[in-house]
């Protein structure tokens, strides 16, 4: 993702971030962002590992079916930038990822797991809901700029257009919140 593209998804971050807060029945925070995050990243899983051939009857909703990778993919672009933008802030700039070559589908999301549970905690800090451990850990810019670009490099590795992905989404989500405001 260039940074282009990056400032143009912020801006439709921050716009869907404050339609979808007439939504909620309570305010969000950065934590309340990064516990969306895991829902969209279980969300994925769900997808991946019925891509790579696994049966998952028993994780399935059939009131709900969640079938679509990329969708679930920029569902968790949204809500690993929804975090930095909750906490008033922006993500640094993106890294080169670190999956260039031959690693796979499996370690690219793990990848992307780690990330999302390192903005998470990161999140939960700046909210005061998690102690300052030891060690060095990312800030919530340095944590979103990193989940960013394992959401790239796994989209990559899935043939996957992420901005494309990320669009689509937007529309949907337009739609749902017209319909929110015409009922």
């Amino acid at each position: 993702m260039t940074p282009e593209d990056l400032a143009e998804v912020l801006v439709e971050v921050r716009r869907l971030r404050t339609g979808f807060a007439n939504t909620a029945p309570m305010p969000w925070s950065a934590t309340t962002a990064a516990a969306e995050m895991t829902v969209q990243v279980g969300h994925l899983a769900l997808c991946l590992l019925r891509r790579w051939g696994t049966d998952t009857t028993d994780l399935d909703d059939p009131q709900r079916p969640i079938t679509n990778t990329g969708d679930e993919l920029a569902d968790v672009l949204l809500a690993s930038l929804s975090v930095p933008t909750l906490a008033d802030t922006v993500p640094t700039a993106l890294p080169t990822s670190q999956t260039e070559g031959h690693i796979g589908e499996v370690e690219r999301f793990l990848r992307l797991l780690i990330a999302a549970g390192r903005l998470a905690e990161a999140a939960m800090m700046h909210d005061g809901y998690r102690h300052q451990p030891t060690g060095t850990l990312p800030t919530i810019p340095a944590a979103s700029a990193t989940a960013v670009t394992a959401a790239d490099a796994l989209a990559s590795a899935l043939g996957l257009d992420l901005l494309a992905e990320f669009r689509a989404m937007v529309t949907d989500a337009n739609a749902f919140l017209r319909d929110r405001t015409m009922t």
